[in-house]
């Protein structure tokens, strides 16, 4: 997460080409890449052969039509809402961004966080165009800000959700112990940026963006900006098992949506994906019956790769823009 202020000094078309080419020790990105879609194909590979298919005709069915609309639509506002919180945070700083602007970046930052490695692309994209009209150090801050809270608010709603969740004995220690330690690193993150460099070892304060911190009215909005916007996309992790067969509760729903998404920090494939199907297979079976974990991960899947080609069709649309 740290590399989002390394990362927008380039301010400028070529610089988004660079990143999105993977220039710069091109042969060590090559082979990082090489290696991680070989890890998706592998661990895809893994969880189709693994998957019980039996409850995957029930995603055919109007019902689950009704169930996966519903997800998307959950989905869609769980964008918005994230995108309020950095927005928020960029014009308390001095930075304007409009509605329509958002909405844009955050699609093509789910592409770009899907198709190139690293797992923080999309960020570093967002991050270079807006900081076309604004302080690079200001707009890395807010980015960062956003993206250390909304990692530490789903981690500890998950917390809280966790005793009712279903989860016991040595499962429930090891998903306790994973969100704290993420919740933790999100909350120190916060605390290395508000302390800034100079308050900080020279290794350390060598990796930080130098920028405007949020006032703590901000910081305190864009945490019940993503209270709200990490309880909406459990609801789309409860429609889209609700599609395959049976609605997951909310508390389930929450550690189930926090711990895939810690899962998926594992670099081992391009994206998360592999790590993501596996990690909500074998989750949600705790819970649910298997054909509907196996489902219901197909289904979210399927929501997913959605959001992943608007994104697409976002890029694609700038491309073409350019070469007029």
């Amino acid at each position: 997460m740290c590399a989002v202020g390394a990362a927008l000094s380039p301010i400028s078309t070529e610089g988004e080409a660079a990143l999105a080419s993977g220039s710069g020790r091109p042969w060590r990105r090559g082979l990082v890449a090489a290696l991680q879609v070989i890890g998706l194909v592998l661990l895809l590979g893994l969880w189709i052969r693994q998957a019980d298919t039996s409850g995957i005709g029930a995603l055919a069915t109007p019902r689950a039509a009704g169930w996966l609309g519903l997800a998307l639509v959950f989905y869609w506002v769980g964008q918005l809402l994230n995108g309020f919180a950095w927005r928020h945070l960029l014009q308390r700083a001095g930075g304007q961004v409009t509605l329509s602007e958002m909405v844009l970046h955050d699609l093509s930052s789910v592409f770009w966080c899907s198709v190139l490695p690293g797992g923080v692309a999309g960020e570093l994209v967002k991050g270079l165009r807006l900081a076309r009209g604004a302080d690079p150090g200001t707009v890395a801050v807010s980015l960062l800000c956003a993206r250390l809270v909304g990692g530490t608010v789903a981690c500890g709603l998950a917390l809280a959700c966790l005793p009712a969740s279903g989860f016991e004995g040595p499962l429930l220690g090891l998903g306790a112990a994973a969100l704290s330690l993420t919740a933790g690193v999100g909350l120190g993150g916060l605390l290395a940026l508000a302390l800034g460099p100079s308050a900080l070892p020279a290794r350390l304060a060598a990796r930080l963006p130098i920028g405007r911190f949020p006032a703590a009215a901000s910081l305190l909005v864009a945490f019940a900006l993503a209270l709200v916007t990490h309880s909406v996309f459990a609801l789309v992790y409860s429609a889209c098992f609700a599609a395959a067969g049976l609605w997951m509760p909310f508390a389930a729903a929450a550690v189930v949506s926090a711990l895939t998404s810690v899962a998926q920090l594992i670099p081992l494939t391009v994206g998360g994906m592999g790590i993501r199907e596996l990690s909500i297979s074998a989750l949600a079976a705790v819970v649910v019956a298997r054909p509907v974990a196996d489902a219901g991960a197909v289904a979210l899947a399927g929501v997913f790769t959605v959001f992943i080609a608007l994104g697409g069709l976002v890029e694609l649309g700038r491309a073409l823009s350019r070469r007029r």
